[in-house]
C-alpha cells in the first residue's frame, strides 16, 4: 500500500467526503471543483496507474487497495484516526453517484442546519431506485424517515462512530444500511431523505455498457 497524497492537514473544511473507486467513475469530474467546503479522500481500488495518477490530481488524499466501499473506509478509518478527528462530517459515497460539487456542499449545509445524524439525498428516478422513499419529492426540503440506504449516506460524527463500533468488514453491501440504523437508534428527527438534492444513481445495466466500450 502507498500513500501518494496528504494535504489534509492544509484544510480548514470540517467536512469529508469518501469513495472507493473504480474505473467506472466521473466523481473526479463532477465532485472536485475549487468552491467545494469538503475534503475528498479516496481509495483506488484497481491497477490502471494513469487513471490513479488523474484521481490523484483532483483529491486530497488517495491510496491503492482492493477492498468495498466500507471495507475501506473502516480501513482507513481505523487507520488514520487523526484525519477523522479533524471533520465533523462524512460522506460516503458510491463512485458512481450523479451530482455535483453544489449539491455535495448544500448536503452538508442542510444536514447541519437541521441536526441530522445521518441523511441522504434524493434519488432521481432517471436512475436505479431500491426503495420508494428515495425517489425524489418534487417542491420538499426533506422527509424525516427511519431508513437510510447505504451508497449515499451523509454521518455527523456521533453516527459514524457508532456504526464503526458495530460494523465488521465481513458486510460488503446488503445489511449495512439496517445496522447503522439500529446501532443509532429511533429518533423522529435525526434521519432525513433530504429532497433539495437530487441524485442519479445509474442503472446497472447502463454501468455495464460503460464497462464494455
Amino acid at each position: 500500500i502507498k500513500l501518494v497524497k496528504e494535504s489534509f492537514t492544509n484544510s480548514e473544511h470540517k467536512n469529508f467526503v469518501f469513495t472507493s473507486c473504480g474505473n467506472n467513475t466521473k466523481f473526479h469530474e463532477l465532485w472536485c471543483d475549487d468552491n467545494r467546503n469538503y475534503d475528498i479522500y479516496a481509495i483506488y481500488y484497481r491497477d490502471d496507474k494513469e487513471i490513479f495518477d488523474m484521481y490523484k490530481n483532483k483529491v486530497n488524499y488517495i491510496e491503492y487497495r482492493k477492498g468495498s466501499k466500507f471495507q475501506n473506509f473502516h480501513y482507513f478509518y481505523n487507520k488514520y484516526p487523526d484525519i477523522i478527528n479533524k471533520y465533523e462530517r462524512f460522506f460516503i459515497l458510491d463512485d458512481d453517484i450523479i451530482f455535483n460539487t453544489d449539491d455535495i456542499n448544500e448536503m452538508f449545509k442542510i444536514s447541519k442546519e437541521y441536526g441530522l445524524w445521518i441523511c441522504a439525498p434524493s434519488y432521481s428516478e432517471t436512475g436505479k431506485i431500491s426503495w420508494p422513499h428515495t425517489k425524489h419529492e418534487p417542491n420538499t426540503l426533506l422527509r424525516y424517515t427511519n431508513f437510510i440506504e447505504v451508497g449515499t449516506g451523509l454521518f455527523n460524527k456521533h453516527a459514524l462512530t457508532n456504526s464503526m463500533k458495530y460494523y465488521d468488514p465481513i458486510l460488503i453491501g446488503w445489511g449495512i444500511d439496517y445496522l447503522f440504523m439500529w446501532v443509532n437508534g429511533e429518533h423522529k428527527d435525526k434521519y432525513a431523505i433530504i429532497d433539495k438534492i437530487v441524485c442519479i444513481n445509474p442503472h446497472d445495466k447502463k454501468k455495464k455498457i460503460i464497462i464494455e466500450k
